[in-house]
């Protein structure tokens, strides 16, 4: 039974849909306000103020109030606008040249004169943001046009704000934006967008899996990016607000062809000493057309744009080329193996070519009803593909790998903006997306294939191919079955009242989704070697995949879902934007956010809250076999599913201060909570992995040892049927278990920003500004099926739990054994239960100061500088539950400490240079740059092996590295061959090494005695220059026509742009650090466990808590180190032509 404060507010939600008829949306439009007054500075009431867009003639009028306020909402971004301000007695005063950004009010003060008197200058305060309060950053059409990029991408303009960096805003995960485009959300609401590529990051955009761009950049109006916006219209976010509005037709027929590309010839050489060109088959190109204009002047215009891309680009490491982790000796073993064997093709080790191809079509009419209403209905539609497979310098893929991605999209939006009276306006915005994500394998449904992870690769010429690199081979294990929908239909509709110095704002948003998740991790089987040797000989260390209990068939679990659900996002809000005075401007509001599952997943209770089982005597259920020592979560017997559908309330408070009425100093800023969303992925999972249509296999800790070679063999197979019949029974019969705690709430954060903005003399503009983040409820992953009985080793990483199960009675209980078993897992019918609930811990805080100034309207320039850090405890960068608790580095697991997220930005300078110069009447010259430095990615420092049979909790390769301080702090062993036991190193040589490795790192020699921290260390710098320079002719008659206006004519530009320039300059400059995000941004340290000592330094291959609890390792002397993007840190060329009339 739901709350009664929540069923009031469902029933609030349901009367604002039924009774409100218009909406801002998530803002798509601009006010002009301000107040007008004689001459002796008497407030003017009735004044008639108009503002006609010169561009379409649109005109939208208003009165003014006693106090001589005026305001004029639901304006188009842009302009110009020409202000025009009427009143009896008086003359008439006019304004051109107002220009109007996206989500802003421009403030006009206006004073008038007596018929009888000369005219005086008009006094137009400010023409600027004035009302803006929080954190953040618009882009207009002009900067659009004028900077430098090759991608065409709204997070090429993004990144113009200082908190970003590769899509992340004020150190919080991509994940956790909200992108709209015209208002209507526009996110991978899914979030299935990996990371591919470098550095960079991923938008969290649709279409960002097939690496396209949602929108082309020729149908952007203005893009507008916030971090800490307090108008209470603005939700669903906890990082980033990202809006973009399309462009419309206007009065003049207008259009424009335009290509864009590069190619072998303009991209420079490479950085890895050999000094090679790129492939020839590497080619970028976007072509395009664009056309708008009026069908009824002044009344109905419309606006298209068709654009297409293609490009294709080589995947750096080969086998066998400078850097690469695998030799092609060890490729060909590899080959043979698979052909021999299997008679398996496992794909290209040697050269390779991925291609990302996309059209798009984009259509917009808009309608002036009359002088109060207008329409506007848009459609976008963008098909693209792309193959997928990377490799970097500790991870080599083979082409089986490789699968192509296809994305669908087609997005339908109808906004009414209406001026009832000069009281009340409304806006309405109704949307409807459908979008379809599907994968498919280069060879069809006959290629699948297990996917194989081959982990300790290196070329150590003393250890054979013992290193620490990872090879993936086989089918890609999120491609075997992906094919995903998610239909979207929203409603945003606001209604304001505007009384005095008050605008009274009451609105809904309101997301519906219906999603079909069809995808099944590891279909195909995924089987994990612990080194090459291993791989060989058949001695895989884990086997793990998830398959249909009734029809496993491909046809069968491609066609129907996993799991298909409803979700809603519900929002109403009220808001007072209250004019104090001509100085001061507050917004106090309030939002109430709710989220619904109308069909919550099936808990299978027979299996979850399980009743006592008796063996021996000895009595348990899950909750006594849970012991609540290194970790708590809500009792299993608790467990339901009756998820979310709880308000969540986010007030709100924003002010603007004009210290001293002029802009030359204002104070702004605010505090208030922010309600967000999470991927639908994480969701989708408690769906499908419900103990009930699908069994998951994971069998763990296989082999003896790192290092065995008398361990058990599994064959593969192309059938994953087979894979599984090889097992025993009880490792067949389990089923990974997705469980949502009852208490679960969507991420709230608790932000707060101050900022003072300052004119200087010379014109000179400068901000300083502080921006805090507190988490309230974020996400927390963990496996609640470990038998919390925890030992810890006497040497080294002490600190971390080591599981090593009790005599619990099993369930179910081993057929004819009616004593109990020493289990690592709570319920034995569960491969692993991932429980996603929430956690209170986390912080962010960035601190930013600007300067800019323009010299004499021909030179702009501005920079920005932000110190920022950012702590959470886990992530939240992988699609899956599984991924995000098995990849979160950790000292315990169940309950990871707080930590540096991925997302910590640290050190970020960004400037923008941006001059023109006219050359005649014809000809203009553009030079403009983007110069970004940026303190390294962040990356963690792990041990080798998989750690799940060394600390016996199954997670994978990302348990921290405990540093060692001295020799006595670490166990190193040898042996002479594979065959040999290990016995204790008498030499010192694997400690010197590995004591040498760790004083010549910066960060690790900062660690001796302690652990590695999560994302504690870091990459070089990342420092990039991008520059444009643009030739403008303009054609055709330019005499002004009678009425003195020249008409807009026909142009040709030609541009060219040189990402990473200072690569140009020098080889050695403009190179971009990264860590593959494979294994969560975690590097080996070249430490594998191999087995287990004790005080006297004898060896066994089985742990004893009482004994043998010394781990023992190896140090291979190859450590994996951080990689250099191939591609990003050479100079990349772009030429561009374009026919404008």
């Amino acid at each position: 039974m739901l709350p009664n404060r929540t069923v009031f507010f469902r029933g609030l939600l349901l009367v604002l849909l039924a009774w409100t008829t218009t909406a801002r949306a998530q803002v798509t439009t601009s006010a002009i306000s301000g107040k007008v007054t004689s001459d002796k500075g008497e407030d003017l009431i009735g004044v008639t103020v108009v503002a006609t867009n010169v561009p379409t003639g649109t005109k939208r009028g208003t009165g003014t109030e006693p106090d001589g306020r005026f305001s004029i909402p639901n304006l188009a971004p842009g302009g110009p606008y020409s202000v025009t301000v009427t009143y009896v007695g008086y003359k008439e005063q006019t304004i051109g040249g107002v220009f109007l950004t996206l989500g802003n009010t421009t403030r006009l003060n206006v004073v008038l004169v007596t018929e009888a008197q000369q005219l005086n200058e008009v006094v137009v305060v400010g023409n600027t943001e004035v009302t803006k309060t929080g954190a953040g950053t618009n882009v207009g059409r002009a900067a659009i046009q004028q900077l430098p990029t090759i991608s065409r991408s709204i997070q090429d303009f993004t990144r113009l704000d200082p908190r970003a960096s590769n899509g992340s805003f004020a150190g919080t995960s991509f994940r956790y934006n909200n992108i709209t485009l015209d208002g209507a959300v526009n996110n991978d609401a899914i979030g299935f967008s990996p990371s591919l590529g470098g550095q960079g990051g991923t938008s969290g955009l649709p279409g960002s899996s097939a690496r396209a761009n949602p929108i082309s950049l020729d149908a952007i109006q203005e893009i507008q990016a916030q971090v800490a916006p307090f108008d209470v219209k603005l939700g669903n976010f906890t990082g980033g607000s990202i809006n973009a509005v399309t462009r419309s037709g206007t009065n003049d027929f207008h259009g424009s062809v335009y290509g864009y590309g590069r190619n072998q010839g303009i991209t420079g050489r490479s950085i890895d000493g050999a000094d090679t060109k790129i492939g020839s088959a590497y080619h970028d190109y976007q072509t395009g057309v664009r056309l708008g204009g009026a069908i009824i002047k002044n009344k109905l215009f419309f606006f298209g744009n068709y654009e297409i891309a293609r490009r294709n680009e080589p995947q750096f490491y080969a086998a066998g080329a400078p850097g690469s982790p695998v030799s092609i000796g060890l490729a060909q073993d590899i080959t043979s193996k698979l052909q021999n064997t299997y008679g398996y093709n496992v794909g290209a080790y040697g050269d390779y070519n991925i291609y990302a191809n996309s059209n798009k079509l984009f259509g917009r009419l808009d309608w002036n009803v009359d002088d109060k209403t207008s329409i506007t209905l848009r459609h976008n539609y963008v098909k693209s593909e792309a193959t997928n497979l990377e490799r970097s310098n500790s991870l080599f893929k083979f082409g089986s790998q490789d699968f192509v991605q296809n994305n669908l999209q087609n997005s339908t939006v109808l906004e009414v903006k209406s001026n009832f009276t000069n009281k009340l306006s409304n806006n309405l915005i109704l949307g409807y997306t459908n979008i379809h994500d599907y994968r498919s394998l280069l060879g069809g449904q006959a290629s699948v294939f297990p996917a194989v992870q081959i982990n300790n690769v290196g070329l150590n010429a003393n250890n054979g191919y013992l290193g620490s690199n990872q090879i993936l081979l086989g089918s890609d294990r999120e491609a075997s079955i992906f094919n995903t929908r998610t239909k979207t239909f929203e409603i945003t509709d606001n209604l304001t009242y505007y009384t005095g110095a008050h605008a009274l704002t009451l609105g809904t948003h309101n997301e519906l989704y219906k999603v079909d998740y069809g995808f099944i991790n590891s279909w195909n089987g995924r089987i994990e070697y612990n080194n090459v040797a291993q791989f060989l000989n058949d001695q895989p260390s884990r086997i793990r995949g998830t398959y249909n209990i009734a029809d496993n068939t491909y046809a069968n679990n491609y066609n129907n879902p996993s799991a298909s659900f409803n979700i809603n996002l519900y929002s109403a809000y009220l808001q007072d934007e209250w004019t104090v005075s001509d100085r001061l401007k507050i917004s106090p509001g309030i939002r109430f956010d709710l989220t619904s599952l109308p069909t919550p997943p099936v808990l299978n209770t027979a299996l979850v809250n399980v009743g006592a089982v008796t063996a021996n005597g000895v009595t348990s259920t899950n909750d006594s076999r849970t012991l609540n020592q290194t970790y708590q979560h809500t009792n299993w017997a608790d467990l339901n599913n009756q998820l979310l559908g709880k308000v969540q309330f986010s007030p709100r408070l924003g002010f603007n201060f004009d210290a001293k009425g002029d802009q030359s100093v204002v104070v702004r800023g605010g505090s208030g909570l922010f309600s967000g969303r999470i991927p639908f992925a994480w969701l989708g999972y408690a769906y499908y992995n419900n103990a009930t249509n699908y069994n998951s296999v994971d069998l763990n800790n296989i082999q003896p040892s790192a290092g065995s070679t008398t361990g058990p063999k599994y064959l593969l197979n192309q059938d994953p049927n087979q894979i599984y019949a090889q097992l025993p029974a009880s490792a067949r019969s389990t089923t990974e278990l997705n469980i949502i705690d009852p208490n679960f709430k969507m991420p709230q954060v608790w932000r707060s920003s101050l900022a003072l903005d300052l004119k200087l003399p010379g014109g000179v503009r400068a901000s300083v500004e502080g921006l805090y983040t507190k988490v309230l409820q974020d996400v927390k992953f963990e496996n609640i099926n470990l038998v919390d009985n925890a030992t810890y080793f006497a040497q080294g990483p002490t600190q971390t739990p080591r599981y090593t199960g009790f005599p619990f009675p099993t369930n179910p209980i081993p057929a004819g054994n009616t004593t109990p078993v020493s289990t690592t897992k709570v319920n034995n019918g569960f491969s692993n239960a991932f429980f996603l609930t929430n956690t209170q811990q986390g912080y962010r805080y960035q601190l930013t100061g600007s300067l800019g100034k323009t010299f004499a309207n021909v030179f702009d320039a501005n920079v920005a500088y932000t110190y920022g850090q950012s702590k959470d405890i886990s992530n939240g960068i992988r699609n899956s539950p599984q991924s995000n608790w098995e990849l979160n580095p950790a000292q315990n697991v169940n309950n990871p400490g707080l930590a540096y997220s991925n997302f910590d930005l640290r050190h970020r300078v960004v400037s923008s240079l941006n001059l023109h110069h006219n050359i005649g009447d014809r000809f203009t010259a553009y030079a403009t740059a983007v110069l970004t430095f940026a303190s390294g990615s962040p990356f963690t420092y792990v041990y080798n092996t998989n750690p799940g049979s060394f600390f016996g909790n199954g997670q994978q390769n990302v348990q921290l590295a405990y540093i060692p301080g001295s020799a006595a702090d670490i166990t190193l062993v040898s042996r002479a061959n594979s065959s040999m036991p290990y016995t204790i190193e008498a030499s010192g040589a694997q400690y010197a090494a590995l004591s040498s490795f760790i004083d010549n790192d910066p960060y690790l020699k900062t660690r001796r005695g302690s652990y590695a921290e999560r994302n504690g260390a870091r990459t070089p710098w990342n420092d990039q220059a991008d520059v444009r320079f643009m030739l403008e002719a303009r054609l055709g008659n330019l005499s002004p026509n009678a009425a003195g206006v020249v008409a807009a004519g026909h142009s040709i530009q030609i541009s060219f742009d040189v990402v990473n320039v200072g690569n140009m300059l020098n080889k050695n400059w403009g190179r971009q650090y990264f860590v593959p995000n494979t294994f969560n941004s975690t590097l080996g340290t070249g430490l594998s466990q191999v087995a287990f000592a004790d005080a006297a330094g004898n060896i066994s291959t089985t742990y004893s808590a009482g004994t043998f609890n010394r781990p023992a390792f190896t140090y291979n002397g190859s450590p994996a180190t951080y990689a250099i993007d191939q591609l990003a840190s050479r100079w990349q060329g772009q030429l561009g032509l374009r026919y404008s009339f």
